[in-house]
């Protein structure tokens, strides 16, 4: 018998660690909020009042001067993707060679550029889709109170890792060592129905808001690995833990029937559920205060709350803990009468028997299980001297489990003029999981209408931080009478 090489070990193990749930969570925004946010780093002034308040400061629906007493918008779309995986510079180095015949990188200078990207943290991807197709508002006519009304779908999308994964993949089999392999997964999707009331304390004075929320969950999965890759000679061995959970149609059509080792895997990948996976509450706070005409200091707290996931629920744990490779025995006779000569088949059929030995069996707790919400303070200021309108702040995480929150603390500052009909906006974006990112947007008032569209970019995912930031937003448009 002759031995296969270690090498093809690896393969199995990426395939094994993407059964056991992925990477670890990731940190962005706490949603779009706002064209008027997207379009000036992440805030909004506090003098926009209107639909934009709903989901930033609902103490806003009551700042500043009563101009109009109603305002609707219309199917507004915000679309994000980012994080600080997206490190473009060190991609480059790893897996793209603009000179085709130099040599590739030493395992010296790989290991290198796994520690300048990743260090001994983790990092992440996200991606966020926002669909509002409806909201509006009303301010009295004192502008002492206002309310407000919006429905809105969300789908959150997290993946954070360490360099664990690819220095197994990039590095291969040598030099002998022990690799710590982590990360978290989430994905799930929301619709809510969100109303608002604002009221302004004009001796103080102050404005205070608060907007409850009903939540519908559609469908939710995660998982989280923890795990060790130990490299010796002609040996490879994976120590693993994981915990999946799942409810609705990621659980029936994913965790349930989806088999990595099947001809065609995504064979079934869509289950049957009734559409609604969970049902859960949330809450957003805010104040705003006058320190004088046109300038303004504001505070609140978005997404408090949490979800309970119901409906096909499940929480899956694996049956074994370890995977180890030795090498594989060629058996000439099984390859002649059972493969007829054919080698790939053969090794095929050796890969998924020592892989499913491993990773296939799980057991599965059929229980509901609670998820909060990705709670988020943001701190802001906003300056009014006339000609243009200035805000700032920052935003920091409450609740990193959720996913999808600034990590530790993401700085913006941007701001707005008006050039006869059009609004023009423009701010940057610092700290977070993203590199300097720089954002703009345009509007069109005619009349009672108005038409308004923001977007960011990142230039380079290496200046002043790390990482990437790309967001949209626009809206048919918005009524204000």
């Amino acid at each position: 018998m002759t031995r296969w090489p270690l090498h093809i070990a690896v393969a199995t193990l990426a395939v094994g660690l993407l059964l056991l749930g992925g990477p670890r969570l990731a940190h962005a925004q706490a949603g779009l909020q706002s064209i008027e946010a997207v379009s000036t780093g992440g805030g909004t002034s506090a003098l926009s009042g209107g639909v934009s308040g709903i989901y930033t400061n609902p103490a806003h629906l009551t700042v500043g001067p009563r101009d109009h007493a109603t305002e609707v918008q219309l199917f507004r779309v915000g679309a994000y993707s980012g994080g600080d995986l997206f490190q473009f510079n060190h991609y480059s180095d790893l897996f793209v060679h603009e000179d085709p015949g130099a040599p590739p990188l030493s395992d010296a200078e790989e290991k290198a550029t796994l520690e300048a990207w990743f260090g001994s943290s983790m990092r992440s991807a996200e991606s966020y889709l926002e669909v509002t197709p409806l909201a509006m508002t009303y301010r009295s006519p004192e502008g002492q109170w206002a309310l407000g009304l919006g429905f809105r779908g969300r789908v959150i999308q997290n993946t954070t890792l360490d360099q664990g994964l690819l220095d197994v993949l990039l590095r291969g089999t040598q030099p002998n060592r022990t690799v710590p392999v982590n990360g978290q997964m989430r994905l799930y999707s929301l619709l809510d129905v969100t109303g608002s009331f604002s009221y302004r304390l004009s001796a103080i004075p102050l404005s205070v808001g608060v907007s409850p929320r009903f939540i519908l969950g559609t469908g939710y999965a995660d998982g989280a690995l923890h795990s060790t890759v130990v490299v010796n000679d002609q040996s490879l061995t994976h120590h693993f833990a994981y915990t999946a959970r799942a409810a609705g149609t990621l659980s029936t059509g994913l965790y349930d029937t989806f088999d990595a080792f099947s001809a065609e895997p995504l064979r079934q990948v869509i289950g049957s559920t009734s559409g609604i996976a969970g049902r859960g509450a949330g809450l957003d706070v805010g104040l705003s205060y006058a320190l004088q005409p046109g300038l303004h200091l504001s505070a609140s707290v978005t997404d408090l709350g949490m979800i309970q996931w119901h409906e096909n629920a499940q929480t899956v744990t694996p049956t074994n803990d370890t995977f180890r490779f030795d090498g594989f025995s060629l058996d000439l006779q099984q390859l002649n009468d059972e493969f007829g000569g054919d080698v790939g088949a053969y090794v095929q059929h050796q890969v998924d028997s020592l892989a499913q030995a491993a990773y296939r069996d799980v057991e599965r707790d059929r229980s509901s299980f609670r998820t909060r919400l990705p709670t988020t303070v943001h701190l802001g200021s906003t300056w009014d001297p006339g000609a243009v309108t200035v805000n700032g702040g920052v935003s920091m995480e409450l609740n990193a489990t959720a996913g999808d929150v600034p990590r530790s603390l993401a700085a913006h500052a941007g701001g707005e003029v008006t050039l006869g009909p059009f609004p023009v906006r423009a701010g940057v974006r610092a700290l977070g999981t993203q590199a300097l990112t720089v954002s703009g947007g345009l509007g069109l008032k005619i009349g009672s209408y108005r038409l308004d569209v923001g977007g960011s970019v990142t230039p380079n995912t290496a200046m002043l931080g790390s990482g990437a930031r790309y967001a949209l937003s626009a809206s048919l448009g918005t009524f204000r009478k």
